[in-house]
This record gives structure tokens, sequence and C-alpha cells, in this order.
């Protein structure tokens, strides 16, 4: 069926495209820089930790077999490949842990992606941190802006941001690495339609963080097939059959631009940075527990059940009460519950295979519920005040009934990590993989990257 409208939409993608353009450092306020470098250097630790899980571990042995041309490191491994295929293998393994940023509300994980496919493409280029932490904040922006414009519908239809949204944003961003003009950035934008993809079904198998490494790739790709004169279409986004129309439902678009670079996403709503190894849905009902636990010393023996009153969209992603594995056990609101009372906090340790099979674990599991919460359903799917929000309902065995109310996770703006916080995520994240020296360096690095020549030798600390 047609679009009647198609031709009334405004021009999206060459709007977006100027402003990847015509963007500068010094016209974005430093403490938009200093959020974005947040989310960047979280990005980088998260994938270190995440290379040594099987699929970006199978990922990279297939990319192994390739022999591509050695221009790019692959994060946790001794050898470099294509930009391309690197990128593809590092944002999957950004994306497996489910511990790097998320917009709570756009519904998106932007850095999994954008921040891989840039690092590829400036080390193969051998460019300066300067360009990488701009195409990253403009690659996110586009990500988030797009998720923005589609939202919720695109979700309820089974769309995934993290593949499809991503791809337009990777490819934005490492069009502005290439310092594209603006015909050439929608051109990429139009090559990147071709490739963005990416559903919910994938949730807890190995193709969920799989769409985040093809959209760090594709972005890549995107734009060196532009700079070689390959072409696609220039108005993508807004075009009769095109982002808008397909995965939008027929939006018009105003809701991607109305706000687009000003202010940028790193502003508001911001970034949730993640504490917890888990789906951000689950963050409100840990920190709910943790909390009764140490304002009222309740221990696991008293509890006879849980109730979790959340948001429809929290309800909608955490749809495994009885986690089979670890990557069903980070979409799950029984486990993540049972982790937080059974355990001083919930860390990386707690989302192994064997835990799911632990008796005290299956017995906390079955006392934990979970219900759509009327006065959240009131205030629509994913609502801006609490996106993720969760009343718990705690009853012991003595009839004694224990209220918590959590509207944002730890970590969800306008809370945000310190410094010293998300050193000892990184680091925590990163020693075991590339050891400690190179950990520490690699944090320096990664925070100051403003201030790097090369890139190269960033990359180089991350290669195992």
């Amino acid at each position: 069926m047609n679009a009647p409208d198609v031709l009334d939409r405004p021009a999206v993608t060459a709007a977006i495209a100027r402003l990847v353009e015509k963007a500068t450092l010094e016209s974005i306020d430093s403490d938009v820089i200093a959020a974005a470098k947040r989310s960047f250097v979280d990005a980088i630790g998260v994938a270190i930790a995440g290379s040594r899980q099987p699929g970006p571990a199978i990922l990279g042995d297939y990319v192994a077999q390739l022999s591509a041309a050695p221009r790019s490191s692959l994060i946790g491994r001794a050898f470099r490949s294509s930009p391309s295929l690197a990128a593809w293998v590092n944002g999957t393994a950004a994306d497996v842990l489910g511990w790097a940023d998320f917009s709570v509300v756009q519904m998106n994980h932007p850095s999994a992606a954008v921040a891989p496919a840039v690092l590829a493409l400036a080390e193969s280029e051998r460019l300066d941190g300067r360009d990488v932490l701009l195409a990253y904040m403009l690659g996110v922006e586009v990500s988030n802006k797009l998720a923005q414009g589609v939202k919720p519908g695109f979700h309820v239809r089974g769309w995934h941001a993290l593949g499809v949204c991503n791809t337009f944003g990777a490819a934005a961003a490492c069009s502005r690495l290439l310092r594209f003009d603006t015909d050439r950035i929608s051109n990429a934008l139009g090559i990147a339609g071709a490739e963005a993809s990416g559903i919910k079904a994938s949730m807890v198998t190995m193709t969920k963080s799989y769409v985040s490494g093809a959209a760090a790739r594709n972005g890549i790709e995107s734009a060196l097939l532009t700079r070689q004169g390959f072409t696609g279409p220039k108005n993508v986004l807004e075009g009769r059959d095109g982002f808008l129309q397909t995965f939008g439902g027929n939006v018009d678009g105003e809701q991607v631009l109305a706000h687009f670079g000003d202010p940028y996403e790193f502003a508001s709503p911001g970034l949730t940075l993640k504490l917890f190894p888990s789906c951000t849905h689950t963050h409100t009902a840990i920190a709910a527990a943790l909390n009764l636990k140490a304002r009222h010393g309740v221990t696991p023996a008293q509890v006879q059940s849980i109730t979790c009153s959340v948001t429809p969209v929290v309800y909608d992603f955490l749809a495994w009460p009885s986690p089979k594995n670890a990557k069903e056990a980070r979409f799950s609101m029984q486990f993540c519950v049972a982790a937080a009372f059974l355990n001083p906090t919930v860390d990386l340790t707690h989302f192994t295979d064997s835990a799911i099979g632990d008796p005290r674990m299956l017995d906390f599991m079955g006392r934990v519920s979970m219900v759509i919460s009327p006065e959240f359903e009131a205030l629509g799917y994913n609502p801006r005040n609490a996106p993720s929000g969760c009343i718990m309902t705690v009853r012991l065995k003595d009839g004694t009934e224990l209220v918590e109310r959590v509207e944002k996770g730890p970590w969800e703006p306008p809370n945000v990590p310190t410094r010293d916080s998300l050193q000892q995520k990184f680091l925590g994240a990163a020693a075991p993989v590339i050891g400690a020296a190179n950990a520490e360096e690699a944090f320096q690095l990664s925070e100051t990257i403003e201030t790097v020549g090369d890139v190269g030798r960033l990359m180089s600390l991350l290669r195992a």
C-alpha cells in the first residue's frame, strides 16, 4: 500500500547529514563531552570482558579463517583483520554481556555498535582521538534520534533498535571519520538502509549481540563503499518505502528532527551506564532488593513472596521467569531479584549456566512474580519519568509487608557513576583479559581520547 503523505515528510536524511558534516567538538558543551566519554570508556571495558564469551569467540575464529588484510584489532585477540570484520566481532563482544550503556527513554544500546565501528575504522585510517570522539558522539545521536522517532510501535512490532537504528548511527559516524560532505553522508545512510536489521526474537541467543556487531560492520562498509563510488538512496529515511514508512509504521519524521543535536542525547535524556551485568529493566528491581536488605536486614529465609509491579516495557522484555542458561538469566526478573537477595550485590560471577541450577536459586526464584502496575501502565508503554520503574512488595513469613519503589536505576541519569566507580568497572572487566598494566593504560587513554594522536596505540593494548 502506498504511503499517501510520503512527499510531505521533511528531508530527514539530508538534515541529519548536514549536522554530521558541520558539527565540531568546539560547538559542544564540555559537560556533554564528559558524558560521552564516560559511555565511550565504558563500552571499551565491556567489550574487553565480552570478548571471551562463546559468541564473539566463535566469530573471531571465523574471521581468522578469512585472512583479511590485518588493519584493525580484534579486542581480546592476538591478531588484526579488516576494519569491518574487526568491528563485527568487537561490536558483538560489546553487547554480549548486556553490560554496555542503554537509553531507557529511546530503548536503544547505541555505544555497543557505534564505538567499535569508529575505533576499527579510525585504527585502519590512522586517525586521532578527536576525530574518534566526535564521530562517536554523532553516531550515537543519529542512532537514538531515529529510535526516538519510531518508538514504541517499532519495538512492539518486534524490531530491535540495537541492529536497525545503530546501523544508521554507525554509518553516520564512519562517514564523519572519512570527512564526507552532506551528499556522501546521505549516500552512506542509503547504503546502510539496505543492511539495517534486527528482531527481538533473537533476545536470548547469540544473535542478539550479533546484530550489534553487524550494525558496526555494516556502518563501516556503508562508508567505505560510498568512498568507492557505490550508490544508495539519498532519501532513505523519509522516502517512499524508506525507514520511516517501513520501520516506523509511516510516522512523519518530525520526532526525529525535533531536537536533533539540540540537545544531544548525552545531555538529555542521557544514557544509563550499567552497574549490573543484566538487562537494564532489571536494575530497578535489583536496587529495590538491595535497598530492602540494607534498610531492614531482610534475609532470604524470611521471605515468603515478592511481587514486582512494573512498566509495560519491563514486563515485555523480561520474559524468562524460569531461565535455562546465563543469557536468559540476564532477561529474567525472577533470577535477578533472587541473585540480589542471595548475594551482597549482583555481578558477572552470578550469570553462569551452573548458577541456574543452584537449589537455593531455584527455590527463591519460585517466590518472585512480576505484574504490570496499573499506575505505570496509565503513563504508557515506556513512561519517561520511570521507564524501568518497579514497585517491589516483599511479604515476610511473619506477615510483615515491605514496599520499595525505585523509578530509576542506580546509574540512570541524572545519577552518573563517579570516575572511581567507572574505573573499577573497567579494570575489573579488562584486567582478566589483557592484564592489569594494559587495562590501566587503556583506561587512561580512553578517558583522554581527545588528546590521543593515533588510536592505534589504544587498540594495540586491547589485543590479548
